[in-house]
């Protein structure tokens, strides 16, 4: 199926490795140019000599914690592709620990207030794309509850940047552009949570992978399918909806 991605510009926060570097590879082999970033300059430029075998990809340092490093970000990124048709709103502070305040402001001010710059910095980009799609990457930890070791304030947080995504696609839908969130159950990435864990904590690991009908944990490549489809204009028709990747994890009766 064409999902009509080639010639399209699309931004990738967090998009040096796992699910972010998965979206970038994706959307890349559709034929899309795509500007990633992430906080360590090595990992960015690693990440656009493999990317760059695929296709057009520029890459960029930045701090989502940084509201202005962030604008900036889209700025440049803006500049080098040509404008901006997609972005996928990946980068994320998902392994604090702790409790007290401070895990919740990390958090706060990277998935939530990080996420609010990049989509207001992109939107003059995006109203003057045919066919404009941000895709947030939130996590069923948002909608059900999970006991794993991290703090309670990724689910909470996430589960504000999918209110955020709904709201988006009531106000900016009229102007042309469509606001999705894509989120992901266990997803089992070398050298990440989970890879980690199978480590350090077997018996969670093993409890989570059994707890999927399929006995297993998803991949990125998984998530990153979706992703393109929902940034795609073969999906159109979808805004403001949540669509959980995560191989039938949660139980919830999603109706």
């Amino acid at each position: 199926m064409d999902l009509g991605l080639a010639g399209r510009r699309a931004l990738v926060s967090g998009g040096s490795q796992g699910i972010g570097w998965a979206v970038a590879s994706r959307l890349l082999r559709e034929g899309a140019s795509v500007a990633i970033c992430a906080r360590n300059e090595q990992g960015v430029a690693t990440a656009v000599k493999e990317l760059s075998r695929t296709g057009a990809v520029v890459g960029h340092v930045c701090d989502f914690s940084d509201e202005d490093a962030v604008r900036r970000w889209v700025d440049l990124a803006a500049e080098a592709l040509g404008g901006i048709d997609i972005v996928v709103s990946n980068a994320s502070a998902s392994g604090q620990h702790g409790t007290g305040p401070s895990p919740w402001e990390v958090n706060f001010r990277v998935d939530v207030l990080g996420c609010v710059a990049l989509c207001e910095a992109a939107k003059p980009y995006l109203e003057r794309s045919d066919a404009a799609a941000i895709v947030q990457i939130g996590t069923s930890t948002a909608i059900e509850h999970h006991d794993v070791p991290i703090s309670p304030s990724y689910g909470a947080l996430k589960a504000a940047t999918i209110n955020y995504m709904a709201q988006l696609a009531q106000r900016w839908g009229p102007e042309g552009i469509r606001a999705n969130t894509v989120s992901p159950g266990p997803i089992l990435i070398e050298g990440r949570k989970w890879d980690s864990l199978r480590e350090r904590r077997p018996e969670i690991f093993e409890r989570d992978r059994d707890a999927h009908p399929t006995k297993r944990m998803g991949t990125a490549e998984e998530v990153a399918n979706i992703v393109a489809m929902l940034a795609s204009p073969a999906a159109s028709w979808v805004n403001g909806a949540n669509v959980m990747v995560d191989g039938g994890f949660t139980k919830r009766v999603g109706f």
